[in-house]
């Protein structure tokens, strides 16, 4: 009984432990505090992770969900925006910024955006560059993104959707 109870014990370990072996990107301590006029808050369950250079938000639980399935599984689509200080939505309406993601974990084919477009409030002069991001399997994901020799990688979770 007491081998039975240990064999149960060590395949649900190991099945946390597999969970839990991508090893996603965590907020600096003491965190990233964006230039003005840009908001040192980030939107919440995020935190700002980068540098002046080029920044992002990113889920403090590292994960993205799933949320629909393709032809080659679960996928996950999005809009990624980044900051940079300085960047003007005026001269560069259509930024050249370049994200690529591959999965850490397992085969997928690689990811790589090319098309990004500058957003901003009208109010504040805080622009930033969007783009949109599709994920063709959930695993474990770094994602680049490129901007005017500046890379700023991370790495995220993109799992299954669960019904709680």
């Amino acid at each position: 009984m007491f081998r039975y109870s240990l064999t149960i014990l060590v395949l649900l370990f190991l099945g946390v432990l597999t969970s839990a072996q991508c090893l996603t990107t965590l907020a600096a301590n003491p965190p990233f505090v964006p230039p003005a006029p840009y908001p040192s808050v980030a939107p919440k369950s995020t935190f700002w992770f980068g540098g002046d250079d080029l920044w992002t938000a990113l889920q403090f639980d590292g994960k993205w969900t799933a949320y629909a399935k393709g032809e080659g599984g679960w996928v996950y689509q999005n809009k990624l925006v980044f900051w940079q200080r300085g960047f003007d939505w005026r001269k560069e309406t259509e930024p050249k910024l370049v994200v690529t993601g591959k999965r850490l974990d397992g085969e997928a084919p690689s990811i790589a955006v090319a098309h990004a477009n500058a957003v901003f409030i009208p109010s504040r002069e805080a622009a930033g560059i969007m783009t949109l991001i599709s994920v063709p399997k959930t695993g474990c994901w770094e994602i680049t993104a490129h901007y005017k020799g500046h890379d700023l990688s991370f790495v995220v979770s993109v799992d299954p959707e669960t019904h709680q």
